[in-house]
């Protein structure tokens, strides 16, 4: 049932659609290529050092929430939402992803605290929202990543006409100055401050955003060299040399490109790497990940790409889902409960050191004019029980609560794909997870749990993803 206590689940009316809606006006765009269904090809885990910033203590760390704290920008501008109820609302939303077992939650620059240089400016210089993500979110024991840019990540095109800033200088002291409130070195540090921000995200999806057209030109008109390869690292160099300056131990994420399963999209990557500095000014490659196919073919393909153009770099997955309902998708419910599993353990399997998931929870019936659904609106881990009611899982939040509870005590080099017949298998310290397919039991297996159920499989040969294998008693 509800994760949240009964004094908050009354809040989930007015902030489940900030939590499942994200904050695009539509659905993604067709993807480039259908992927098969034939599982991915078994591969080793691989991946930069052991001693790459941004490197999880434990397997669980590896679990994280996009955008899972938050508040609808048109609620605060219709003033549905005031001071008093904000930092509840904030609360809930942490305290959900607490109990679900996340460790990391992503702050995007298009949604609360809508952290950018042209907001900042816009607004007046407050930092009464950033301080209270950060507040909320530290408080409930989460890892927060925070995301810097010269405008609203998701929306750019819809801010500026032109996406270099017109003072990068100026930018890149703004940005100095949001690090060193967060950094936690006792200098100009925020009021209160009990854990500090280190890792740091430079814009959002930079590949999407130069094939959707700028603000002042005609609706479906073809861009004119907005937000170009070369833009975006210039960009990513100055965000990044601000960062380092206020924190030399900060974690730097590239931002989140769209779509680098595709040809374009890793060609977008390449570019911007090519740029003078580019490849240096980040130590996190930061990939997304979308796909309406009951297949991890684009899941492979996405780690190809990273090992492609960036093998020396960790690698975070800050935002993939698959659907549960609609006209794209490609599941059921239980389906995707399933792919929590495929895609989490094939991420692992091949060395990234983060996956978000997209989205929190669905929203109330009423989070859009006509019952519309909102955009994301299936692709949640946590199901809305009315308008008012609790939240409780779906499968996929159940399977992603019980796998964080299995890998609280993994250490995370012990993640490495063994062969299996007929499926997936990730061996994670003494268990495994059996992630795709139907694959044999390996040597020395012991009790079997499905994970979508949480019960005991009996007898067999072969187990049925998404299980977690226990080891045999000794």
């Amino acid at each position: 049932m509800s994760p949240l206590s009964p004094l908050l689940a009354g809040l989930f009316s007015l902030t489940a659609c900030s939590r499942c809606a994200g904050s695009r006006g539509a659905a993604p765009p067709p993807m480039a290529e259908a992927p098969t269904k034939v599982p991915a090809a078994s591969s080793a885990r691989t991946g930069p050092p052991a001693d790459r910033k941004g490197r999880p203590a434990t397997a669980a760390q590896t679990l994280g929430v996009n955008e899972g704290v938050g508040i609808p920008l048109v609620w605060m501008r219709q003033g549905r939402v005031g001071p008093a109820q904000e930092l509840s609302l904030l609360r809930a939303d942490a305290q959900a992803l607490a109990d679900l077992g996340a460790h990391t939650v992503r702050a995007n620059t298009a949604t609360y605290p809508w952290l950018s240089f042209d907001a900042f400016q816009r607004e007046g210089g407050s930092w009464q929202r950033a301080d209270n993500w950060v507040r909320t979110v530290t408080d409930a024991g989460l890892e927060p990543l925070v995301m810097l840019g010269p405008w609203p990540g998701n929306r750019t095109g819809a801010a500026t006409e032109h996406y270099l800033p017109t003072d990068l200088d100026a930018y890149g002291a703004w940005v100095s100055k949001v690090v060193e409130r967060y950094d936690g070195d006792g200098v100009d540090d925020m009021p209160g401050l009990s854990h500090p921000v280190k890792a740091w995200e430079v814009d959002n999806e930079p590949d999407l955003h130069s094939s959707a057209p700028p603000k002042g030109t005609a609706s479906g008109q073809a861009p004119q060299g907005f937000e170009t390869a070369a833009e975006y690292a210039q960009v990513l160099v100055a965000t990044g040399a601000a960062i380092r300056r206020a924190d030399p131990q900060a974690v730097v994420l590239s931002a989140g490109f769209y779509r680098p399963h595709t040809a374009p999209g890793r060609a977008y990557i390449q570019q911007v790497l090519a740029q003078p500095g580019a490849a240096q000014a980040f130590d996190v490659l930061s990939l997304h990940c979308y796909f309406d196919q009951d297949s991890l073919d684009i899941v492979q393909r996405t780690l190809d790409t990273w090992q492609a153009v960036a093998p020396d770099k960790g690698l975070w997955i800050t935002e993939t889902s698959v659907a549960a309902a609609g006209p794209r998708a490609a599941v059921d419910e239980q389906g995707q409960g399933r792919l929590v599993a495929g895609i989490i353990g094939g991420f692992l399997a091949g060395g990234a050191d983060r996956v978000l998931w997209h989205t929190l929870a669905d929203p109330p019936s009423n989070a859009r004019p006509g019952g519309r659904p909102a955009p994301f609106a299936t692709n949640s881990l946590l199901r809305s029980t009315g308008d008012d009611g609790p939240l409780e899982d779906k499968p996929a939040g159940a399977v992603y609560r019980r796998l964080s509870a299995h890998l609280a005590q993994v250490d995370p080099e012990t993640l490495v794909e063994v062969p299996a017949q007929g499926g997936r298998l990730l061996k994670a310290g003494d268990g495994w997870l059996a992630f795709w397919g139907q694959p044999a039991l390996p040597d020395g297996a012991g009790a079997v749990e499905d994970l979508l159920t949480g019960q005991p499989v009996q007898g067999g040969a072969t187990v049925q993803a998404p299980a977690w294998i226990s080891p045999a008693a000794p």
